[in-house]
C-alpha cells in the first residue's frame, strides 16, 4: 500500500488534490492528513509516507510560502508532478444572524480572498488558521468564537454542519492553485 500525505485535513483542497493525483495511480493508496507542509516534508524524510501533496502557489495569492520554507529545509524532496485545481472559498458563520467579528481560514485562503471579504465585512480582523477544513472545525467545535467566520470549501463547511453566508468569495472567479506531488529523492 502507498502512503500519500497532505497537507491539511478531509474536505480541504488538498485532499481534493491528492485525489485527483492517486487518479494516476495502480496501486492501493492510503490518504493521510497531515495539517501543513513541514509535517509533510517531516513525515516523508522518515519514511512514514511514500509521497506528499502540498499547495505550491496560487494565482492571486502567490506562493505558498509555508511550503516554501518546508522544501528550503528539505532539500532531498523533489516535485514528481504538478496540477492545478480550480479553488473555490464559501463563507459559513455557527449560526445564522452571528454577529461577526473576524474570518478565519488558511492565510492563502485569506490572500485569495481579500478584497471580496474587505468589501463585504469593512476592516474585519483576519485570523490565520493551518487549514480551512480545519477551520470550519474549529468554528463547528467552539475552538473558535462564534463571532467568527470562516472561508472554506462547500463540502467542508456542509459537513461540520455550519451556516453558508456566501459561495464564491474568491477576488477571482478563474482562482486556482498548483499542488505538487513529492517524494524522497
Amino acid at each position: 500500500m502507498i502512503r500519500i500525505g497532505y497537507m491539511g485535513i478531509p474536505l480541504s483542497n488538498s485532499e481534493k488534490a491528492a485525489e485527483l493525483m492517486i487518479q494516476r495511480m495502480d496501486d492501493d493508496v492510503e490518504l493521510v492528513p497531515l495539517i501543513d507542509s513541514e509535517s509533510v516534508t517531516k513525515a516523508l524524510l522518515s519514511g512514514d509516507i511514500d509521497y506528499g501533496v502540498v499547495a505550491v502557489r496560487n494565482m492571486v495569492a502567490g506562493p505558498v510560502v509555508e511550503t516554501e520554507e518546508a522544501l528550503r529545509n528539505s532539500p532531498s524532496i523533489v516535485s514528481v508532478t504538478e496540477i492545478s485545481l480550480p479553488i473555490h472559498h464559501c463563507i459559513f458563520v455557527k449560526h445564522e444572524g452571528a454577529e461577526i467579528d473576524s474570518i478565519a481560514s488558511h492565510i492563502q485562503a485569506l490572500g485569495q480572498t481579500y478584497n471580496n471579504v474587505e468589501h463585504m465585512f469593512p476592516g474585519i480582523r483576519r485570523v490565520g488558521v493551518a487549514d480551512t477544513a480545519l477551520a470550519a472545525e474549529m468554528l463547528s467545535d467552539g475552538r473558535l468564537p462564534e463571532t467568527t467566520a470562516v472561508l472554506c470549501t462547500m463540502a467542508a463547511g456542509m459537513h461540520y454542519k455550519l451556516h453558508l453566508l456566501e459561495e464564491n468569495v474568491e477576488d477571482d472567479p478563474e482562482n486556482w492553485t498548483d499542488f505538487a506531488l513529492l517524494k524522497k529523492d
